[in-house]
């Protein structure tokens, strides 16, 4: 696996968030509550990092990277933070089911299926290959998983940003 593939994967990575993210997103709540875009911007800038910080040396072996030596710790961590984000989600929506009107909550609500769907709904499911004739094989198809799952908690954080946004627009309101 390229260089060159990885920082494609995020470019196209950035521009299906912007699909994902205005089809998703009603316009009403946009025009609403325009502070949500932080949560778009948020993706967007997380992907460009990563674009740019994909170094240009391709002949790396992935048991000698760092990130990919023990590739059942990389499945665990991006299982963990997976599993941060939506318990974080799911905190955050106990703690305003009382304090907001109902219309607020279902705008919340959207963006909490959202972050769910994107967090654990996509990232736990896509276990690594593994038992493969070819070690090198086995190594391409995992990395390019890793790549996938980093884009995919990518978007499930820029939707809980803009649900984020909405709750202290609400706050300030209140005030």
């Amino acid at each position: 696996m390229t260089a060159e593939f990885t920082k494609k994967t995020n470019l196209i990575g950035i521009l299906i968030w912007t699909l994902l993210y205005f089809t998703l997103v009603p316009i009403k709540i946009i025009k609403k509550y325009p502070i949500i875009i932080i949560g778009y911007f948020y993706t967007v800038f997380i992907l460009i990092m990563n674009y740019k910080l994909v170094g240009d040396y391709n002949n790396i072996q992935n048991n000698k990277e760092p990130d990919f030596k023990n590739i059942v710790d990389i499945n665990s961590l991006m299982n963990n933070k997976a599993i941060q984000v939506s318990t974080a989600i799911f905190a955050l929506s106990l703690a305003i089911k009382d304090i907001f009107k109902k219309s607020v909550t279902q705008y919340l609500l959207l963006f909490i299926i959202y972050t769910l769907l994107f967090g654990v709904g996509i990232i736990i499911p896509l276990y690594f290959i593994s038992n493969q004739k070819s070690v090198h094989e086995t190594n391409r198809i995992n990395r390019m998983l890793i790549i996938l799952r980093n884009i995919s908690l990518s978007y499930s954080i820029g939707f809980m940003v803009s649900g984020l946004a909405i709750i202290v627009n609400r706050i300030y309101e209140l005030i």
